[in-house]
């Protein structure tokens, strides 16, 4: 079929060069038109051309050609892959590869070629065509890796900043931690006890859990009343929520007057082995479930009144341990 071939594309994507094919006549804009005819028998190709004259040629091997044309003679040879292809050829061995616009030949730069919208250049134009090519793709990749190099330090310097951070907040929070072991602490809150005549196992598990409540919510912020307007506004229309601040204030007062003489400024680990021991008996008289509900509720009232402070962070340790509750993280796995 008889075609110029505008449309269609070759193997790599490109038009392909745009010609005139007949059987018997042939026009493109460097051989100009030509007559044509080929036979083939025995393996040799005979070939009559108005424009290059007559052609004899047959396959020597694979990939390999000679022939006779006009009385002279010709030696073709293609080898390897197109990267790096191996040309043989009367006058010696040359190495060419396939780039985006055609063939460079790196040894004899007159042998390129190249094709740009179906029109096909060979000769130093197309080497120079080429050259520009590799030229401009080699700083398209050249600024590709530059970008991703970039973005590849961006990451690592943000990741490498949110360490840092967070590492220097880990060292604040050590610095700001309250260290007091349990020992000292239980030492401290049974002389507080003991001195006001407290004896935790005694007292109802409502008083025990309101004095929690009133140790890590209240005084824990450096409060000393809990206001009934602030937990009404976090629990709206509930009729334990009287009842509740009640038992908080009154467990307060004892608390307050218990520990007048030792601030928690001062003496973090009066107001430590208090809750304590009111945990230990708290946890002593209830199961485990009511425990951790304990918990979360205290927690709960501590962020209900504002951002927990360093006592209250304390206080919430020591009252988990005390509850002997195992608090496990989502996603955390034993």
């Amino acid at each position: 079929m008889t075609t110029f071939k505008v449309g269609e594309q070759d193997r790599d994507g490109r038009q392909k060069r745009i010609d005139y094919s007949g059987r018997y006549l042939r026009a493109s804009r460097t051989g100009g038109v030509a007559l044509r005819a080929h036979v083939k028998a025995a393996g040799i190709n005979l070939t009559g051309n108005t424009s290059h004259g007559f052609r004899v040629s047959t396959r020597l091997a694979k990939n390999t050609q000679v022939a006779m044309q006009n009385g002279r003679f010709v030696l073709r040879g293609r080898y390897g892959p197109d990267i790096a292809k191996v040309n043989l050829s009367k006058s010696g061995v040359s190495v060419s590869s396939k780039v985006g616009l055609g063939t460079i030949n790196w040894l004899r730069p007159g042998a390129s070629s190249a094709k740009f919208a179906g029109v096909q250049f060979r000769g130093q134009k197309a080497a120079a065509a080429n050259a520009i090519y590799l030229a401009l793709m080699g700083l398209a990749r050249l600024t590709g890796a530059l970008f991703r190099l970039a973005g590849w330090s961006v990451r690592l310097l943000a990741s490498a900043l949110q360490w840092a951070v967070g590492r220097w907040q880990q060292a604040r929070q050590a610095r700001e931690r309250i260290a007091v072991d349990t020992d000292t602490a239980a030492a401290a809150g049974e002389a507080v006890l003991g001195a006001h005549g407290i004896v935790p196992s005694a007292e109802p598990v409502r008083d025990l859990f309101a004095a929690l409540v009133y140790l890590a919510a209240v005084m824990g912020r450096g409060d000393r009343a809990l206001d009934a307007a602030i937990v009404d506004a976090h629990v709206p229309d509930n009729p334990f929520t009287a009842v509740l601040v009640t038992d908080v204030n009154a467990a307060g007062e004892v608390l307050e007057e218990a520990l007048a003489d030792r601030p928690a400024a001062e003496y973090p680990a009066a107001i430590l082995g208090v809750i304590h021991h009111l945990a230990g008996a708290f946890a002593a008289r209830v199961d485990e479930a009511l425990r951790t509900e304990a918990v979360f509720a205290i927690d709960d009232a501590c962020l209900a009144l504002g951002p927990r402070t360093i006592l209250q962070d304390a206080l919430l340790d020591r009252l988990v341990e005390s509850l002997g509750v195992e608090l496990q993280l989502i996603g955390e796995r034993e």
